[in-house]
């Protein structure tokens, strides 16, 4: 594994040392030729010149176009797939909660480190930008980082003792993390607070404030439980079956080739084959299933003036779900119609990936009249369902997003819904033009054109996937299926995130990229926006054609609710 490591590590810093050996090569290159003949002034302005010269690629690498999308947000972490799988087994825990806080904790990348600022509430990328700004003189002096968890699984140096010059060593990150995951998971009755523990024991620095949503991101990462109401034990095959697939595979892909930041297209005038890699996973394995919250007993009397016995209904929340498994199967297809079949790297020794990750490589053509088009990965379905399949262009291009476009739905659209958006209201207490503004976003109000929308399924007029719908307290089979519903089940969302974060703003951008992003972004509760709109530059889901950050799709929400809620007579502001 240290080897794999190693060559992993040398991915990371090839491009960097190719630019770098390039620059040094010009400048002492020109050095030599200017020293003798012109002195040490004209040295310099020549120095200087090759320098700038040589520096364009690099320069441009910040300003120009990036390639595409190396995956999903939730299919990095299915690079680690195979021996998460097999500690997870091990240890007696479902893969696909450690894949959820491996999420979390580093976005599946070895360097994927998460820091922790003094202010409480800054992490991530943010707060080590503002930490170094801080050394720099141009950002504040009082910030700074008080712990850092390292690699896949986030753990803390300050709480977990790290090996010592080998921070990132990913067989003893996945050992150590999943083992105590395992550890505090296995002794407790109810995962909620066992999950949040192991965040405060093992993951943030010690008093570290704003764990208490943790929980609740792992448990929307995880994007398959159910309600079910049992009298005892865990739910069974006829409690689950319904909506068994619905969270969907997870694919992405990149390549392993030169990118221009020129011309916004792959270096490669010769046309010649160059490694394209896939990673994915998909919920098709074995169901398990662990109480999540305590179970609440309700008593209901009997009728007035009836002699029969009270009746007593037991309700346990139950978190469950099926083992992620990697993809059977994945192909390549050129534009000639061609196809080309991906292997496995645990299988075939040729592929430079890490031999104990779950990555599939093909050497295919990215320009030229024969280039990769598309990828298709197959899974294997339990219950003897037919198989799933996944397919992505390549390279990935927006393409029928969900939430990518910010636009004002005309004043007809909205009164059509107008009475049935007041009721979403009156139901969760969201501003009714703010509940409005979700929808023109979202669906433009045109329920007939409204869904299964995007790789996810999400559906209806506020655009829900499956996952999230069933997770809110109005849902029941079908429920997302009617126009009506699905508004209220959309407030209901967006009051979610508002009693989580304290503004509507950051309550929609957590409607489309989830809380898990914004939290990640380093917003959590009680942030203004005016602090947090800036935070929150990332594009979620950018694979699947979202082309908005946050911040622009919450502020495209509210400035479609001013616009509602100044042509609406009475409406709600």
């Amino acid at each position: 594994m240290t080897e794999d490591r190693n060559r992993g590590e040398d991915w990371l810093r090839w491009g960097a040392q190719v630019g770098t050996q390039r620059a040094i090569g010009g400048l002492v290159g020109g050095g030599l030729a200017v020293i003798a003949p012109f002195g040490l002034i004209l040295m310099a302005v020549i120095a200087g010149v090759t320098l700038l010269a040589g520096a364009g690629d690099w320069l441009s690498s910040f300003f120009g176009p990036h390639p595409p999308a190396i995956a999903t947000d939730a299919s990095r972490p299915a690079e680690w797939l195979t021996p998460i799988t097999r500690q997870a087994v091990t240890l007696g825990i479902p893969n696909s909660l450690v894949l959820a806080v491996i999420n979390q904790a580093s976005d599946g990348q070895v360097y994927g480190d998460r820091w922790y600022c003094s202010n409480g509430h800054t992490t991530g990328e943010a707060c080590h930008t503002a930490y170094h700004k801080g050394m720099l003189g141009i950002g504040p002096q009082g910030v700074h980082h008080v712990g850092i968890g390292y690699s896949l699984m986030g753990l803390n140096g300050k709480d977990v003792p790290i090996p010592t010059g080998d921070h990132h060593n990913i067989a003893w990150n996945l050992h150590t993390g999943v083992s105590l995951l395992a550890g505090i998971l296995n002794g407790a009755a109810y995962w909620q607070p066992a999950l949040t523990t192991f965040h405060a024991r093992f993951q943030v620095p010690p008093h570290w404030q704003g764990t208490e949503n943790y929980a609740a991101t792992i448990e929307g990462d995880l994007g398959s439980y159910e309600t079910v109401s049992v009298n005892g034990g865990p739910p069974q095959k006829q409690d689950v079956v319904q909506g068994l697939y619905d969270s969907g595979p997870d694919l992405g892909a990149w390549a392993l080739a030169n990118w221009s930041h020129k011309t916004g297209q792959w270096d490669d005038p010769q046309n010649l084959p160059e490694w394209v890699f896939v990673v994915g996973a998909a919920p098709t394995g074995p169901l398990w299933a662990h109480p999540w919250v305590p179970k609440t007993v309700q008593v209901i009397p009997p009728p007035p003036h009836s002699a029969g016995p009270a009746t007593i209904t037991t309700t346990r929340y139950y978190l469950w779900g099926h083992t992620m498994v990697s993809p059977v199967s994945v192909v390549g297809t050129l534009k000639d119609g061609r196809q080309v079949p991906f292997d496995l790297s645990t299988e075939n020794p040729a592929i430079p990936v890490w031999t104990d990750g779950t990555v599939f490589g093909a050497q295919v053509p990215l320009t030229g009249p024969n280039a990769l088009t598309r990828i298709t990965a197959t899974w294997p379905n339990p219950l003897g369902h037919n198989t799933t399949t996944e397919t992505i262009p390549w390279p990935e291009q927006p393409s029928g997003a969900v939430s990518a476009v910010g636009h004002v739905a005309d004043t007809e659209t909205v009164a059509q819904w107008w009475p049935d958006i007041l009721v979403a209201s009156q139901r969760t207490g969201v501003p009714a033009p703010w509940i409005a503004a979700e929808m023109a976003n979202e669906s433009g109000g045109n329920a007939a054109d409204a869904g299964p929308n995007g790789l996810a399924g999400a559906y209806g007029l506020m655009q829900l996937i499956p996952s999230t719908a069933r997770a809110l307290p109005g849902w029941y089979p079908g429920a997302r299926q009617n126009a009506q519903e699905n508004l209220i089940l959309g407030a209901e969302l967006l009051d979610e995130n508002y009693r989580q974060f304290g503004s509507w703003r950051i309550a929609s951008a957590a409607y489309y990229g989830g809380p898990g992003s914004v939290e990640n972004d380093g917003v959590h509760g009680a942030m203004p926006w005016r602090q947090a709109g800036p935070l929150l530059d990332t594009i979620p889901f950018a694979s699947a054609g979202n082309n908005l950050t946050m911040e622009q799709y919450a502020n495209n929400i509210a400035a479609t609710s001013r616009v509602i809620a100044q042509s609406q007579k009475g409406a709600t502001s």
